[in-house]
């Protein structure tokens, strides 16, 4: 899986996912305003090149996709969605074959984890919602918001391959992406197993009803969140009886835990509970960045909310806009076997 020639730098975009034209957009500003080259990574005078590795699912989406890419040379990936263990397969593997110095990610779950495996995978370094970026020719200097973004951090990487994940802050950018685009290969991703076959998806053997965990939410494999948009502690009530009908744990977000519409000890985000549920169910959660930080391990979530434009929405894996109430207590009615009533 390799580019015709070797890139500097790579940027990674899902095109599975609805919120592939924020990414884009985001890495398309990050990478035109957010990266400072002072030297090439082999000391010479810094001419990077660039490659955007993007991951699609289905043909009716290929052209698409290419044209809102960051970078004119595209790698094509072929992947089932939801599929990061065949991703993160995919970086790997390309980053080994290319060489390539510089790996930068959207902001998201996603983002996170397929930027950690390659560090990982790799011995390179990591950085983490970053606001820009400067490279010299042995290290990189990020600067990234702390304490809610009252200070600054200056975290500087040496070992490569260098794995950035850009702020939530670029996706508000409004950076064009290149005009022509040329696609210098279309591949499937890699095997995930050493048998050379695709592995079984990450949640398929998730049985909801048989192991539920309603108490230890960081433990828990099944997790609904209720989130202010349940507008009442009635809301709030029903919601967590619609989880323990369906053998899920309960959390809440801070705007409900500081209204005491619940306990604090089920407050899921910065302030309480870091959980890494095989599925999240979020109802009424705006999804803002402490809460966001909360869930970001979970390996599937689904959003039910009525704004559109929440955040929540586009970080999700699924979305539903409708009332997160009347939502889950359906999907409790039918978890549990009940007729379903006529329709509204």
């Amino acid at each position: 899986m390799k580019a015709d020639q070797k890139p500097t730098y790579v940027a990674v975009l899902d095109g599975t996912t609805t919120a592939a034209g924020r990414q884009a957009r985001a890495l398309g500003a990050f990478l035109h305003a957010g990266v400072t080259w002072t030297t090439a990574p082999d000391g010479t005078a810094a001419q990077p090149t660039g490659v955007t590795l993007l991951f699609y699912a289905g043909e009716d989406d290929r052209e698409r996709l290419v044209e809102i890419a960051p970078t004119r040379d595209v790698v094509l990936v072929r992947t089932p969605a939801r599929r990061p263990d065949l991703m993160a397969a995919a970086v790997a593997r390309f980053a080994e074959d290319t060489g390539a110095s510089l790996f930068v990610f959207a902001g998201g779950p996603l983002g996170t984890e397929l930027a950690a495996r390659l560090a990982c995978r790799s011995g390179g370094g990591i950085a983490t919602d970053v606001l820009d970026i400067a490279v010299e020719a042995s290290r990189l200097v990020s600067r990234r918001g702390v304490y809610s973004g009252h200070l600054t951090a200056r975290v500087e990487l040496g070992p490569r391959p260098w794995c950035v994940i850009a702020a939530a802050g670029w996706y508000d950018a409004r950076q064009s992406p290149p005009v022509e685009h040329r696609v210098v290969a279309d591949v499937r991703a890699p095997a995930a197993d050493r048998g050379g076959e695709m592995t079984p998806p990450p949640f398929a053997d998730v049985e909801l009803l048989e192991s539920p965990s309603t108490g230890d939410l960081e433990a828990a494999r099944f997790l609904v969140v209720a989130g202010r948009g349940a507008g009442s502690p009635e809301g709030v009530e029903r919601l967590a009886a619609a989880a323990r009908r369906m053998g899920a744990a309960f959390g809440v977000t801070r705007p409900v835990a500081m209204n005491a519409w619940a306990p604090l000890d089920r407050l899921v985000g910065v302030s309480g509970n870091r959980v890494a549920p095989a599925v999240c169910l979020t109802a009424g959660a705006s999804g803002a960045p402490a809460f966001l930080w909360g869930i970001e391990r979970a390996r599937f979530i689904a959003a039910v909310d009525t704004d559109e434009h929440a955040a929540i929405v586009t970080e999700a894996d699924v979305a539903v806009l409708d009332d997160g109430v009347a939502v889950l207590e359906a999907l409790a009615g039918l978890v549990a076997g009940e007729p379903a009533g006529p329709p509204d």
